[in-house]
């Protein structure tokens, strides 16, 4: 097999959790310096960053960061499953972002409804919030917003912190380090 190929090699859950793993040190980086005042005005300096607040700037990236974290340790739960199962080489890790969708495919525990709602705005950030401005469009928008009132969130933002954030990493961790 060439080495290009090997990458495609869904099966492969060691390469979703190093992946994960990277993005979640990058996520603490940005949890840190976004909490660490003479720090951020170091780097704000050193960026030469003068378009508002560097503290949201940094808890923007922590989101994203989190938000993919968590969505690639999911994938590896998935991964691990279809090896455990000697599946076939035409199953794919689902490319989505959905990730309550991923958990509940993952056979991740119950969350309570803080965590529902968290699930659906790492999805968001996956999406677009993350990277974008607005929605893509109207339809996405009210589409995003009937999700959150059927998975009794309320459309409201809910704290994610670092705390948050690797509490359900690590519960999508231990499950894929478990036998």
């Amino acid at each position: 097999m060439y080495a290009e190929q090997s990458a495609f090699d869904w099966h492969r859950y060691g390469h979703w959790d190093t992946r994960a793993e990277r993005v979640r040190l990058s996520a603490f980086l940005l949890w840190q310096a976004a909490r660490d005042p003479d720090r951020l005005a170091t780097l704000r300096n050193e960026a030469h960053y003068s378009s508002g607040d560097a503290g949201i700037a940094m808890l923007d990236g922590f989101r994203r960061e989190s938000a993919v974290a968590l969505e690639l340790i999911i994938k590896a739960v998935i991964a691990k499953q279809f090896r455990l199962r000697h599946a076939s080489e035409s199953e794919r890790v689902p490319a989505t972002h959905d990730i309550p969708k991923l958990w509940l495919e993952a056979g991740l525990p119950e969350l309570e409804s803080e965590d529902k709602n968290r699930l659906l705005s790492f999805q968001s950030v996956l999406i677009w919030s993350g990277r974008y401005a607005t929605p893509r469009s109207a339809k996405a928008w009210a589409e995003e917003n009937r999700t959150f009132a059927e998975g009794d969130c309320l459309r409201i933002l809910i704290w994610c912190g670092w705390e948050e954030f690797d509490r359900l990493f690590q519960t999508a961790r231990a499950r894929l380090l478990s036998p």
